[in-house]
């Protein structure tokens, strides 16, 4: 009985928890703030390109600048 109304409890804030980790996820994504996200960002980019949903030339483009943008926050 205890252990359920501690779960009662404890929903709001886990869920709570959950949509900000989300929500901070998709900002760094955004912004391209981190490493991590810079490197998710090139590998879509990569997909799009190979299924043929990116033009060549585009590609190349969004690639420069994703490396130029990695380079930076690395710090290099």
């Amino acid at each position: 009985m205890v252990l359920i109304v501690d779960d009662l409890l404890r929903l709001p804030f886990d869920l709570s928890m959950k949509v900000l980790e989300a929500i901070a996820d998709e900002a760094d994504a955004m912004t391209l703030s981190t490493e991590r996200a810079v490197r998710e960002q090139v590998l879509k980019t990569q997909m799009q390109f190979e299924q043929g949903d990116l033009p060549e030339e585009e590609y190349r483009t969004k690639m420069s600048q994703l490396r130029k943008r990695l380079d930076e926050v690395k710090g290099v």
